[in-house]
């Protein structure tokens, strides 16, 4: 075993000299950078650590990796860092860190606007699921009580738009939006969501609502109900356990998705959560440490929901 670790340290010996003799220029600027994310990113003192003798030669050899790197070590003296790689860690890989550190969430939470993204994701999820139950079962009602072949018809062309791609019709939806001003309105996106999703909530319903029988809606026409109140007071609370489940889905469908609202609003006020954290990653690199915590933190509210 400790033939392996010796072995392991010359590696790093021989990166740290091949990295420090062959960076020049441009490249070296660019290492330089990335350096200084590297110092940014982990965040305390330069080697904070170790409790066994390999743990702390282990740390200095990544320092020296860094600074052959980076090129300009006094630059950065007053850096922190933080390298939290206990001798625990490294002899069991599954075994459960001893230190908690919760710089990444709090970091997340300040650069994401984190309350701001939830609010908009917020009002664009609970607006789209209602909405979207709203005309579906309407629609839905609608189509199961029309005779003839009409019904089958519309029944029909509802069920093959499920079928069409979003990807297919988005460039001409965006020149659309754009020519009548429609872009970066969160109200926009909710309608948008519910026409995507009301072809599958109608299909759904259909389905239900013709089980139903009419001897109820006969019943409740003959006590004086009308037909608005019949769809919504007699027959709508029968279909309760499938509004349940379409309103699960269209919670998760709209509080996941990233395409829709990252095409249609640029505005970075009106952004959502899963954009938001989309913007740790740019081209020079990407903050998976920030990233990480972003996507943990976006799957609190909907753990809360689950809970209550």
């Amino acid at each position: 075993m400790w033939r392996n670790l010796i072995g392991l340290l010359k590696f790093l010996d021989k990166i740290a000299c091949t990295v420090k003799s062959h960076v020049h220029g441009n490249l070296r600027h660019r290492c330089v950078r990335m350096g200084k994310k590297i110092f940014r990113l982990l965040h305390t003192e330069i080697i904070d650590i170790f409790h066994q003798s390999f743990s702390r030669i282990l740390a200095e050899k990544l320092h020296k990796i860094i600074l052959a790197v980076i090129g300009q070590p006094g630059k950065f003296r007053n850096c922190k860092v933080f390298l939290v790689m206990k001798a625990d860690m490294i002899q069991n890989f599954l075994s459960f860190p001893h230190y908690l550190y919760t710089g990444n969430f709090t970091e997340a939470i300040e650069r994401l606007k984190f309350w701001r993204v939830v609010g908009n994701s917020a009002y664009v999820t609970l607006g789209t699921m209602l909405v979207c139950t709203i005309i579906s079962f309407m629609a839905a009602y609608g189509i199961a009580h029309i005779p003839g072949k009409l019904g089958n018809v519309l029944y029909l062309i509802f069920t093959l738009g499920q079928i069409i791609p979003f990807h297919s019709i988005m460039i001409a939806l965006s020149v659309q939006l754009t020519n009548a001003n429609l872009l970066n309105n969160l109200t926009v996106l909710i309608f948008l969501y519910a026409g995507f999703h009301g072809a599958f909530g109608i299909f759904t319903y259909v389905g239900f609502l013709k089980s139903i029988p009419k001897e109820l809606e006969e019943a409740a026409a003959i006590d004086g109900c009308g037909m608005f109140r019949c769809m919504w007071q007699v027959i709508f609370p029968l279909v309760r356990s499938t509004s349940i489940t379409l309103l699960v889905l269209f919670f998760l469908w709209t509080w996941n998705d990233f395409l829709m609202p990252n095409l249609y609003v640029s505005d970075s006020g009106l952004r959502t959560l899963t954009v938001a954290i989309y913007m740790f990653k740019s081209t020079s690199g990407s903050e998976w440490n920030l990233m990480l915590a972003g996507m943990t933190l976006s799957m609190v509210p909907i753990i809360i929901i689950y809970i209550a």
